[in-house]
């Protein structure tokens, strides 16, 4: 059995042992002396527990403490439940003990998130980098950190990139790919229609429900940022042929780095990839329809909005497919 298989059977045998404790616990309150329970159960949901979690979870996945607060604030609120009153017991001076603990601990944890962040974008110009180091560091698993990155980069490109210059080196070439096959038209037809779409269909839901056509408005709103913010980043993130490698990337959705020596070539249709099975192909084109497969020797990880995936074969679109592919031969010489 694998370590991740472990950790993942531990994490739910701790989980089904903390639903028996606190199942029993709110259950058995009635039952038992209040002076006994009311120290008791407090102790238990809001020490023991904690301890235990930041022992057989936190630490050997090196997690942050903060994991560990909301697992203390379930202790009081199920410990409030059981003893009828927040204020029964123990509560208040192990609530006013807790509190200091868990500032000093949220104020610790904080300056550690900012000076990752903070090394993190000194290493890169590239935002994606900057959350995705600051989330791996928060929770310690990539796919995890790659999602939140993701959404976190959509709205720094929205609304935070207007002023910036493509993510480059002087001596790198920069080949664009957001006019390819189209989606930067289907981006500015979507603006011109989404302002007036999201106000009819708001004014048509709201005469049947007031709070479900907030909630779609709401919807609405936020896949124009996260369409705005995918498209920026298409602008920012070229793709680029440097000495010794070549720089992969679709906006917020994926990027690879490949070795110039591992690259085997560049097929500008899908005749040209040859005998290469689909999972192990990585298809970026615009609509699915790639105008430049890169194919290397080797399998490469291409790091993806649901974590890394190794594959032979990447598809994208590019405003210039020949001289992509020239460039690329041309570095592979």
């Amino acid at each position: 059995m694998d370590a991740a298989r472990r950790q993942r059977l531990s994490l739910i045998s701790f989980c089904l042992l903390d639903l028996v404790l606190y199942t029993y616990g709110v259950i058995s309150a009635p039952r038992i002396p209040s002076h006994i329970e009311g120290i008791a159960l407090p102790l238990d949901f809001m020490v023991g527990i904690p301890l235990g979690f930041y022992l057989l979870v936190v630490r050997p996945r090196r997690l942050t403490l903060l994991s560990v607060m909301p697992v203390i604030w379930l202790g009081y609120a199920l410990s409030a439940l059981a003893l009828g009153a927040p204020d029964a017991g123990i509560l208040p001076a192990l609530l006013s003990a807790l509190i200091p603990v868990e500032l000093a601990i949220a104020a610790r944890e904080c300056l550690k998130i900012a000076r990752t962040f903070k090394t993190a974008k000194a290493k890169s110009p590239d935002p994606m980098v900057w959350f995705r180091e600051t989330m791996l560091y928060l929770v310690r698993k990539d796919a995890a950190a790659s999602m939140t990155a993701a959404e976190l980069s959509v709205w720094h490109y929205a609304l935070l990139s207007w002023r910036k210059k493509p993510y480059a080196l002087p001596s790198e070439r920069e080949f664009s790919y957001h006019n390819a096959g189209g989606y930067m038209n289907m981006i500015l037809g979507l603006a011109l229609a989404f302002p007036v779409e999201i106000v009819a269909v708001h004014l048509l839901v709201s005469q049947w429900s007031v709070p479900a056509a907030i909630v779609i408005t709401a919807l609405s709103a936020y896949a124009a940022v996260w369409l705005m913010g995918d498209a920026r980043a298409r602008i920012l993130r070229p793709i680029v042929v440097g000495k010794g490698s070549v720089r992969l990337e679709c906006g917020i959705q994926m990027e690879v780095v490949i070795p110039v020596s591992n690259i085997e070539m560049v097929a500008l249709s899908d005749n040209e990839l040859g005998p290469i099975e689909e999972s192990d192909r990585l298809n970026y084109g615009t609509f699915y329809h790639p105008d430049a497969w890169l194919v290397t020797k080797s399998p490469v990880e291409v790091r993806t909005l649901l974590g890394a995936k190794r594959v032979r074969a990447i598809g994208v679109s590019v405003d210039d497919p020949k001289a992509l592919a020239a460039a690329i031969k041309e570095a592979t010489e």
